[in-house]
């Protein structure tokens, strides 16, 4: 049975006409008719009947061209899934990130599999959503899911929002904060991922009034509240951030950071892995987004940790 007579018949069928078909296709219309006619001797079953001027598939046609279809359609996944394998190195990956945290864990997997060959680019939402979409990048991390019906959205870690402020801080050594206690503060947030307009629309719906700036890095966000300037609007890290209050009891006081939870934020934060569902992934990709996920988690549990001592319900 031959691939290209299978082709006739789908367009053949689709146009219900041997001789519109055989234009669409470039050949005679006698080249065609017989190939059809080869493909029906072969399957030794009629795939058309005639109905005035045009044809008809026949009940056995209509069965076997939905067979057809699905052919084609895994060939053409398979295709794409090879074309995406022979174009690039099986461990190279590309990452399009809202998290400059990713950052850290890269540096750890590196000396673990310091072969590794991942790419980290560090954008707003709309970007990742249009790098996913064209192809140049394997998976995004991102502040909630993208709608798209050609990806695919997993959160990672899910919790609350936090302000990070340092020991000058009037919010230094509280248990937790309430939406009002924040009108009238100067906080920052990350530019990407979408927080600065997450966060705007939390602090309008609440009716609360304050200046909230974007910083470009999470290390000058953290150098901004560490210099008492402000507090800064975020979902911590507890595993990451080296510099929490926890993690360096003996550190200088002037170079320590206390997290408080915003006790009455509806709001949930989370870190959501995307990635197309069509994409091949190796099994080095694989391993790279394991090693991802798992950090998330304890992240995610060092999280739940914290707010279970101040008494605070964790995001389900």
């Amino acid at each position: 049975m031959e691939l290209l007579h299978l082709h006739y018949f789908r367009e053949v069928a689709a146009m219900e006409n041997i001789t519109k078909a055989a234009k669409k296709l470039y050949v005679s219309q006698p080249a065609l008719s017989t190939a059809i006619a080869r493909l029906e001797k072969e399957l030794d079953f009629l795939l058309f009947e005639r109905k005035g001027n045009r044809i008809e598939l026949t009940e056995a046609g209509r069965c076997f061209l939905e067979y057809v279809n699905s052919a084609f359609s895994l060939l053409e996944e398979g295709t794409l899934k090879s074309r995406q394998i022979a174009k690039r190195n099986n461990r190279r990956m590309v990452i399009a990130s809202g998290f400059g945290v990713l950052r850290n864990m890269l540096d750890d997997y590196r000396k673990i599999h310091p072969e590794c060959e991942v790419e980290l680019k560090f954008c707003d939402t709309d970007e990742i959503h249009a790098m996913l979409a064209s192809g140049d990048a394997d998976a995004g991390l991102n502040l909630g899911e993208i709608l798209d019906s050609r990806l695919t959205s997993r959160d990672l870690m899910v919790g609350r929002y936090y302000i990070a402020v340092n020991n000058t801080h009037p919010f230094w050594g509280r248990n937790s904060v309430a939406l009002k206690d924040l009108n009238g503060q100067l906080l920052f947030c990350s530019n990407i991922a979408r927080t600065f307009e997450t966060g705007m629309e939390i602090f309008q719906r609440a009716g609360v009034s304050c200046n909230l700036l974007k910083l470009d890095e999470r290390d000058v966000l953290f150098s901004a509240a560490r210099k008492g300037l402000g507090g800064v609007f975020c979902m911590p890290m507890f595993e990451e951030n080296k510099s929490v209050e926890t993690k360096q009891e003996d550190a200088d006081p002037a170079d320590r950071i206390y997290f408080i939870p915003i006790s009455d934020c509806e709001a949930k934060a989370s870190v959501t892995l995307v990635t197309r569902k069509d994409h091949y992934y190796t099994a080095e990709n694989q391993d790279f987004i394991h090693f991802v996920t798992q950090r998330f988690l304890r992240n995610q549990n060092a999280l739940n940790s914290d707010l279970e001592q101040r008494g605070i319900p964790a995001w389900k």
